[in-house]
């Protein structure tokens, strides 16, 4: 079976703010920061290819309260010339550059084939007027926008804006942009993420972050929006992809649910045959 993984975080240590790296480096393995810089991709295809991922979305990101800049540039710099990487662009709200030029800049000039903006990390609503030129062009330009949803325990970050039900006027408003919820909510916003599917047609749940075994429990409807759900790893956060994949072929879900989360919803938002 087929995965496309479409949360995975590749940068560098300079990439990090100081009190990321400190946080970080004492609660979670300090060798995954080296890891990090010493990646190269080459390296890393090879790396998913071990872990049977056929195709990964690798993530810029601009959170310089929180985690620090992952330029736009560097990932599509990692991805370039690899039939497996697609990279996916960020916006630096707070930038003088319109947020629409920026999305243009990413897709047409670095070919970037999405966009990951983190509310809750730049501390802005997702309805803010700043970003909202964002949306026009992705929606023109037929790229997806994917939105950290749910808690963060990294120091700095704002919980309130990662509410789901932020992001109701906007699926509602730019009805042909499709929307994907990283996280799904966690943990406080589960119900409120699953009830976005029922709402809009647009909008997807990314998984990554919550525990595989748990997902039948958490959204009781995976069957009946079988089609709404893409799979994500957050890697390095969590460092075997395969392990996740395996937990997700083991859940009491039928075999086209478990194809569709693990391939088909999310080849079919990337244009990825």
């Amino acid at each position: 079976m087929k995965v496309l993984d479409i949360h995975i975080h590749v940068g560098r240590r300079e990439h990090l703010t100081p009190r990321f790296i400190e946080y970080y480096s004492q609660t979670q393995d300090a060798a995954r920061l080296e890891l990090l810089d010493a990646l190269t991709p080459a390296v890393f295809s090879d790396f998913l290819a071990a872990e049977q991922v056929d195709n990964a979305v690798i993530l810029s990101e601009y959170s310089p309260h929180v985690t620090g800049v992952t330029p736009s540039e560097f990932t599509a710099d990692f991805c370039d010339g690899s039939d497996r990487l697609i990279p996916f662009g960020s916006i630096d709200i707070d930038s003088k550059v319109n947020a629409a030029d920026q999305t243009e800049h990413a897709v047409k000039e670095l070919g970037c084939r999405g966009l990951k903006l983190l509310p809750s990390y730049g501390r802005y609503y997702p309805d803010d007027p700043r970003i909202l030129p964002a949306y026009e062009a992705a929606r023109d330009l037929n790229i997806p926008i994917m939105f950290h949803t749910g808690t963060s325990v990294f120091p700095g970050t704002r919980i309130r804006y990662a509410n789901p039900l932020l992001l109701d006027d906007i699926a509602d408003e730019f009805a042909d942009l499709r929307i994907v919820m990283c996280h799904g909510g966690r943990p406080f916003w589960y119900k409120e993420a699953e009830w976005m599917l029922r709402r809009h047609k647009n909008v997807h749940i990314d998984i990554s972050g919550i525990p595989p075994r748990q997902l039948p429990t958490i959204f009781t409807k995976m069957e009946q929006f079988q089609e709404r759900f893409v799979f994500g790893s957050d890697w390095p956060n969590v460092m075997s992809i395969a392990e996740q994949v395996r937990q997700i072929q083991a859940l009491p879900l039928s075999e086209s649910t478990v194809k569709a989360i693990l391939w088909d919803n999310a080849a079919r938002l990337l244009g990825v045959g």
